[in-house]
């Protein structure tokens, strides 16, 4: 077992060989990391009693767990890009904590959602939401966009139905710009 000050406490990180003794014997040195916050960091294999023991052991020094999380090498492959490599079909919906590219058409009724940026290689005709975590310089691209409603961050705008009728408009952009979402073309 491992421990690192975080703000507001303090860290335990729990390793798959981590027993219920050398938890024991790594707390016997340092029972006053236990009286405030903590947050249990635990591998993918440690066992459960090891983690109730080791909670009891908390709140018997007077602290409290905040929280119970995977390592954090493992939270940050959330955000990486997400890549769909085929035409998403109507009911689709694809959802990632980075940014997420479509290689082909986003058809209508399907659904995109990323905290980062949405790009699409073909015609945008579902719905996206880039920005999903309320990151307002996240954007929208498409060879077309077609959709019947985007997002970024907070922001929504409604698609307009005669943009279709547009003969020659390729590669889109949708950005916020003062607080709403504009449409241009991508000027790369």
């Amino acid at each position: 077992m491992k421990a690192r000050g975080v703000r507001g406490g303090v860290m335990l990180s729990l390793a798959s060989d981590d027993t219920l003794e050398t938890v024991d014997e790594a707390l016997e040195e340092h029972a006053e990391l236990l009286v405030g916050t903590v947050v249990l960091e635990v591998a993918d294999k440690v066992p459960f009693a090891v983690l109730a023991a080791l909670a009891a052991k908390i709140e018997e020094a007077g602290g409290s767990v905040k929280d119970v999380r995977p390592p954090s090498a493992v939270m940050q492959a959330r955000s990486e890009t997400v890549i769909q490599a085929r035409t998403l079909r109507s009911g689709g919906r694809v959802v990632s904590g980075g940014s997420l590219v479509v290689l082909g058409d986003v058809n209508a009724g399907a659904e995109l959602v990323a905290d980062g940026d949405v790009i699409v290689t073909g015609v945008l005709r579902g719905v996206a939401h880039a920005g999903a975590n309320g990151n307002e310089a996240a954007l929208i691209y498409a060879d077309r966009i077609l959709a019947p409603q985007l997002r970024i961050a907070g922001a929504l705008a409604q698609g307009d139905p005669s943009a279709a009728d547009l003969p020659g408009r390729r590669h889109e952009v949708a950005l916020l710009q003062d607080g709403a979402i504009v449409v241009k073309p991508w000027s790369g």
